[in-house]
């Protein structure tokens, strides 16, 4: 199976909310702001059949994705405008 590329999302701000599409197959998973933090996401049916990806490989991209739109930074670390 191939592991999905961050250039198979497309992530859309959506007021309290932060969605990301992963688009090969139009599933999105959209995950709730709160406070500094992300909800579990909301994950819609895929629009189109890909069977090229893992679900839960993709889930974990998509949960990433939208942490670095929220945190800008990678897992565990902070960015040089936001402290620790």
């Amino acid at each position: 199976m191939d592991a999905p590329n961050t250039d198979d999302f497309r992530i859309e701000h959506q007021g309290d909310q932060i969605a990301v599409i992963f688009t090969p197959d139009g599933r999105s998973y959209t995950f709730r702001i709160e406070g500094d933090r992300l909800s579990d996401p909301v994950v819609s049916p895929a629009q189109v059949k890909v069977a090229d990806y893992a679900k839960d490989e993709v889930r974990k991209a998509a949960t990433e994705l939208a942490r670095l739109a929220l945190k800008g930074a990678p897992s565990g670390e902070a960015s040089p405008s936001q402290p620790r």
